[in-house]
């Protein structure tokens, strides 16, 4: 597996005209050589991990098919102690994401070097191996779970802080935890995108939104289920079937070798055709892997075509400002003619109008 994966960031770096890279990114770490500790990554003719005494015997154990160097220097200087003459052939490459301050260090340490920026180290995870969807699959399953457990906790009174530390907790007794702050939101907070929780306390006849994520062995899942407590408005039952349709579109679209601003594109038609398109505003999806938003970005500013086994959410929303939102996200894996969807929970024009176990609270 790892074998695979470092053939092809060797391709990458080919590409990019370089034969090397120094690696930081955590995140690459993981992908390339299994260790989810703190160090730095050398991709030469060997790969060569530093890291210092916290994490010497975590490396040992996770680090695979790799030399593991443990120093109690800076990681960059504990390295070049370590590399023999001529590792880097002259020429090395470096995230783009890789802070200045970093890369000053990096000259520093390595003075004969000439480093360059290069933009496919990312990309190397955009398409994912099996062993990959198995465990966001596996992370999504989790939280469909959680989102069953939670939902029955949902009554008037309840705050969106209350409701995401019950979250943050399940998810950590269910898998590894939160792959990111989950959004819940009530009201009128429910039309913003990224609403953080706060204090404010749920009211019988109001829009829930919830957003979050499990995290397993360092893969992310993420969903989103909208839905009313209480008898909806006209309008948030015509919005909530009209973001369903725009979703539903998406999935049946969703090709190899298909453009993602075109995906974009099909789901936000529905939209715009429905009189709601200034209403939808962010993007379709994006990538979900080691990090919960990764390449691909699928949207009207995106790059590319989507390949077999990109895992990645759709995700469209109508926002009303001051009244309420509407977001539906679901997680998929694209295989060759179609796509496989991984969240499972549910989200029909029914769950709209609250779940059975929510509505069962506004009859005590």
């Amino acid at each position: 597996m790892y074998q695979r994966r470092r053939a092809k960031l060797r391709d990458a770096l080919l590409r990019e005209g370089v034969s090397g890279a120094l690696l930081a990114d955590p995140a690459n770490i993981l992908y390339l050589c299994g260790f989810s500790g703190e160090g730095v990554l050398a991709f030469g003719e060997e790969l060569v991990l530093a890291t210092d005494p916290r994490y010497g015997e975590q490396a040992e154990d996770e680090a695979r098919d790799c030399r593991v160097v443990v120093t109690r220097e800076r990681f960059l200087d504990g390295l070049r102690d370590a590399l023999k003459d001529g590792f880097w052939g002259g020429k090395a490459g470096f995230e783009e994401t890789l802070p200045y301050s970093s890369y000053l260090r990096l000259c520093e340490a390595f003075p004969e070097v000439e480093w360059v920026s290069v933009e496919g180290i990312e990309g190397i995870r955009m398409v994912k191996d099996e062993d990959e969807i198995r465990l966001i699959r596996e992370a999504a399953q989790i939280g469909d779970r959680v989102f069953e457990e939670v939902i029955s906790l949902i009554r008037p009174g309840v705050s969106e802080r209350e409701v995401a530390a019950e979250l943050v907790y399940r998810l950590h007794m269910a898998g590894e935890g939160p792959a990111f702050d989950p959004i819940v939101a009530f009201g009128p907070r429910s039309s913003m995108p990224h609403a953080r929780p706060s204090r404010r306390r749920l009211r019988e006849g109001e829009v829930v939104l919830l957003d979050f994520g499990a995290l397993l062995r360092g893969y992310a899942s993420d969903m989103t289920r909208t839905f009313w407590f209480g008898e909806p408005e006209e309008e948030f039952v015509e919005v909530y079937g009209i973001t369903l349709e725009a979703q539903r579109a998406a999935l049946e679209a969703a090709r190899p070798g298909m453009g993602v601003v075109e995906l974009d594109g099909v789901a936000r038609k529905v939209v715009e055709d429905a009189g709601y398109g200034e209403s939808f505003k962010h993007g379709l999806g994006h990538g979900v892997g080691l990090r919960v938003h990764e390449p691909p970005k699928v949207s009207p500013k995106g790059e590319g075509e989507l390949e077999a086994g990109m895992v990645f959410t759709v995700e469209p929303g109508i926002y009303l400002p001051g009244r309420w939102g509407v977001r539906i996200e679901d997680l998929l894996v694209l295989r060759p003619h179609g796509v496989e969807v991984l969240t499972a929970a549910p989200k029909s024009e029914r769950f709209s109008r609250g779940p059975r176990e929510a509505r069962n609270f506004l009859r005590l």
